[in-house]
């Protein structure tokens, strides 16, 4: 990637309370460049993603945890709940355009305050901003569109931000506070071009996002024809192996040292929770026991290899496969498939991490939490064909696998480089060419 900026920092400075900013940018106060707009505040269980309701709506959580990019563009983005058809409207209520900027005004942690997402590509399509949100609309063309987001990513405004927030548990923004606080606004042209340039790595990630999603789709494929025997190898026709899991190994779950006991802890033994199942071929974790945790309680250390499966949690936890390739031990919300002779356990791990929706049915319990045990995975029918097609259809796997990972990991280097720049855009130390 590459970008059209004249790498020397800028001459010509001043101060201001949001540090130090190019000569000729302003700090002018919210309230003088936006108008303020109408939300609404209704709640999740009055949403839904039924594409016969036509109103989305855009709740603060989403802005926090769904929405990954500054804009949020209608022909991207899939995940907009809407508004059940059955909820009254209120007279006030006021739709939002492309250009609208909402900011989330509450947060459980400082990090999150002020978070803000722009509206693009609506085209047509009836939206509204939601509870815990502040909704912008440009007042008189002193922004221009695609940059609006990004003046609250200024490194300075985001702190300055931090500063405005009242709470305990969750820190939240008042309308009053927020109308008066200042922002730092290039000019208009310079607003452009920054825009552009964000925009030209946008697309870069967009572009490397749909990628990834393409060779996850086509891994998926591969899965479900590999590893269900509907296509085959060149040479292999022995029947499949139709049996129980329980029948072909061992699994036991972990166990947790008493918290209580701190001289159980900070040993050389490697101990995970069920949470670092994520991780899903597993290299390090972040627990530690020594010999006396580990001898005063139901965990054992697991030799390399085994898949190892969530029994619990309400998140996506249970259910999920890992395979470790050190030895560790778990607490007890994991179960342990162990190694044998009769299957190879990348195959293993590739059935297991496939029977994902399965395992969520078998666990469903009352209240959405439920909990696998080791009776149901003993249960579980599985079918496996002889050892070396087994290890073909894991070495095929593994390489879709490893493509995806470096994929994923130009990715990141995108993001990392777009944030980098964006963030000395965004101060004025580097400053696009006239």
């Amino acid at each position: 990637m590459t970008h059209n900026t004249d790498t020397t920092p800028t001459k010509v400075h001043k101060d201001s309370k949001l540090g130090v900013i190019p000569d000729g940018w302003t700090t002018p106060k919210i309230s003088e460049v936006f108008q303020f707009i109408n939300t609404t505040s209704f709640s999740r269980n009055q949403l839904n993603y039924d594409a016969d309701n036509e109103l989305f709506y855009i709740h603060y959580g989403d802005i926090h945890a769904t929405y990954k990019k500054p804009l949020l563009d209608f022909k991207i983005e899939t995940n907009v709940p809407r508004l059940n058809n059955d909820v009254e409207l209120p007279n006030s209520i006021q739709y939002l355009q492309d250009g609208d900027v909402i900011i989330a005004d509450a947060s459980e942690d400082y990090e999150g305050v002020g978070e803000a997402i722009e509206i693009k590509n609506l085209n047509g399509k009836a939206a509204i901003s939601g509870l815990h949100t502040f909704a912008l609309r440009d007042l008189d063309s002193k922004t221009v569109p695609g940059f609006r987001t990004y003046i609250f990513k200024n490194p300075n405004v985001k702190k300055a931000l931090k500063t405005i927030a009242t709470g305990s548990k969750v820190y939240g923004i008042s309308k009053g506070n927020i109308q008066k606080f200042k922002i730092v606004l290039p000019p208009l042209p310079e607003q452009q071009k920054i825009a552009k340039i964000l925009t030209t790595w946008d697309v870069a990630i967009n572009k490397q996002e749909a990628l990834i999603a393409q060779k996850l789709e086509i891994k998926k494929g591969l899965k479900q024809q590999l590893l269900t025997g509907k296509k085959r190898f060149k040479g292999f026709k022995s029947e499949w192996l139709n049996t129980k899991l329980g029948k072909l190994t061992t699994i036991k779950a972990g166990g947790t040292p008493s918290k209580t006991k701190p001289e159980y802890w900070g040993g050389n033994i490697r101990w995970m929770n069920s949470g670092e199942l994520n991780l899903k071929k597993v290299l390090e974790v972040e627990g530690r026991i020594n010999e006396l945790g580990l001898k005063n309680s139901s965990t054992s250390i697991l030799p390399k290899y085994c898949v190892l499966i969530g029994l619990a949690g309400q998140g996506k936890t249970r259910g999920t496969a890992a395979i470790n390739l050190v030895e560790l031990c778990t607490n007890q919300s994991v179960a342990a498939v162990l190694p044998s002779e009769d299957f190879d356990s990348f195959f293993m791990y590739f059935l297991i991490d496939s029977k994902y929706e399965l395992l969520r049915q078998l666990s469903a319990g009352d209240g959405g939490r439920g909990g696998l045990n080791l009776k149901i995975l003993n249960g579980i029918r599985v079918s496996i064909p002889e050892k070396e097609e087994q290890q073909k259809i894991a070495e095929v796997l593994t390489a879709a696998d490893n493509e995806i990972d470096a994929l994923k990991q130009q990715l990141q280097k995108l993001k990392n480089q777009k944030q980098g720049v964006m963030q000395q855009l965004l101060t004025g130390k580097i400053r696009v060419k006239n």
